[in-house]
């Protein structure tokens, strides 16, 4: 199964083009401009669907993962789509896919974050509104 058809809950796809700043010796992507994009696109589906700014320093991120399947060459637009894959207690599974305009798969992924409002504490569940906004297919 693709990581796009994993996609369950909210979810957003904006327009990227790399930048030269972002490409590596070779003219495409250097290989860290895909957690950007990932990162970039999850505050804009967070805004999206009304989620408090506060909650961007209260989310850490605890695992990340990501295949690389084609290049994104210097100048070329992509469409970076962010989704929610799972939920659980006081944690959150988002789905990532970088796509080429005719609909080929660049890059894909998946990160988990978890809700630690206490930066000396550990996780604790997700208020009722933040779960049921990530859940809820746009």
């Amino acid at each position: 199964m693709s990581v796009k058809e994993e996609i369950t809950g909210a979810s957003i796809t904006v327009r990227r083009r790399l930048e030269w700043a972002d490409t590596d010796a070779a003219g495409h992507n250097h290989f860290s401009v895909a957690v950007r994009w990932m990162e970039e696109v999850e505050h804009d589906l967070r805004r999206s669907i009304n989620l408090p700014t506060e909650l961007t320093g209260s989310i850490p991120r605890v695992h990340v993962e990501i295949d690389y399947q084609d290049r994104v060459w210097f100048n070329q637009e992509v469409d970076v789509t962010v989704g929610v894959i799972a939920m659980g207690r006081s944690s959150v599974s988002f789905g990532f896919v970088v796509e080429n305009l005719e609909g080929g798969v660049c890059i894909e992924g998946r990160h988990t974050a978890v809700h630690a409002p206490d930066a000396h504490g550990g996780s604790v569940p997700w208020p009722a509104a933040i779960k049921e906004a990530f859940l809820t297919k746009m």
